[in-house]
């Protein structure tokens, strides 16, 4: 038996009986509400491996929505939340991602910084890219380097990507052969893996159609739970009625904290160009006019949002 695997041992059982009921707690002195699983019915998540189907660390996810392009190229990280919930919140992305907007808070590496540090970066880690961006802007290296390091260390290494079979085009060089040739590669697909994990584990009011961003999926639930409108993001994030738990009020936190200058400079477009890189499609303005209006009603001032967030929907 691999290290890999011994070191799951404790997670041999994938099989999980009743769904994952969600739920997060506040913690709003740090701008952003953790506790990805939280349930009455199930002691502990599923493990990584029960979920992806796999003991194999190197494990290629082919996402569509990061094949489009042009105005069309949105939601880019929308992955992140699934597997922030899965215990794995370390991602290396490009800039061109980079929206200097968090959904979720986890640990950003620039894949353009960590190429000549690639031995510092810690596993488990998920790493955002396209074939364009490993051909064209130098993540060639990078993810060489990542996929020998999770083969000799039998950690997980997760590349995101727009196909099933990424080339790496200086060190294979003949033609139709992938590192899925080279490497021992699981290949799964995050369409049909989200849709799984969101009939399995997640009581959503949203459609998966339009979207598997999970961070709002859980939203949904939990706006659910408490009576509260669940069926659209345009209700989800109606702050005169969502529950003072709810996960939607991390956003709020983030721009005070961290992006208040830009947010003041541009107000709601601002708030929509930094939602696109989580939300697949609709026209995210009408979000992001709602987050500015209740920041306007707490006057952009953290302690008034924590007030204005802990007060009774039904008086708002």
């Amino acid at each position: 038996m691999s290290d890999f695997t011994n070191k799951n041992a404790a997670k041999e059982d994938f099989t999980v009986t009743e769904p994952l009921q969600g739920g997060v707690n506040d913690d709003i002195s740090q701008g952003f509400m953790t506790q990805p699983f939280s349930s009455d019915d199930v002691s502990s998540p599923p493990s990584v491996e029960g979920i992806l189907q796999t003991t194999t660390p190197n494990v290629v996810m082919r996402d569509p929505q990061l094949q489009k392009r042009g105005i069309h190229a949105r939601a880019q990280l929308r992955s992140i939340p699934f597997f922030d919930e899965l215990g794995i919140n370390t991602v290396v992305h490009g800039d061109v991602y980079d929206n200097n907007f968090k959904l979720v808070d986890y640990t950003h590496h620039s894949a353009t910084d960590i190429v000549e540090t690639v031995e510092d970066v810690e596993f488990p880690l998920v790493h955002i890219t396209t074939q364009e961006g490993i051909k064209e802007y130098g993540e060639e290296e990078l993810v060489r380097a990542l996929l020998q390091r999770a083969t000799e260390e039998r950690e997980w290494y997760i590349l995101v990507t727009d196909t099933t079979s990424p080339r790496l085009p200086t060190y294979i060089q003949k033609p139709g052969r992938g590192i899925v040739d080279d490497y021992d590669v699981a290949v799964k697909d995050y369409k049909t893996l989200s849709a799984r994990y969101l009939e399995d584990y997640v009581n959503s009011g949203l459609p998966a159609s339009q979207t598997r961003n999970l961070h709002y999926h859980r939203a949904s639930e939990f706006h659910k739970q408490h009576g509260a409108p669940a069926d659209t993001l345009e209700n989800i994030y109606d702050y005169t009625r969502a529950p003072s738990g709810s996960p939607v009020w991390e956003p709020l936190y983030y721009f005070i904290e961290h992006d208040l200058e830009n947010v003041l400079d541009e107000y709601s477009e601002r708030i929509s160009d930094a939602l696109r890189s989580w939300t697949e499609r609709g026209d995210t303005r009408n979000v992001a006019n709602q987050m500015l209006d209740a920041l306007r009603v707490c006057e952009f001032q953290k302690e008034q949002l924590q007030e204005y967030q802990q007060t009774d929907p039904q008086l708002r």
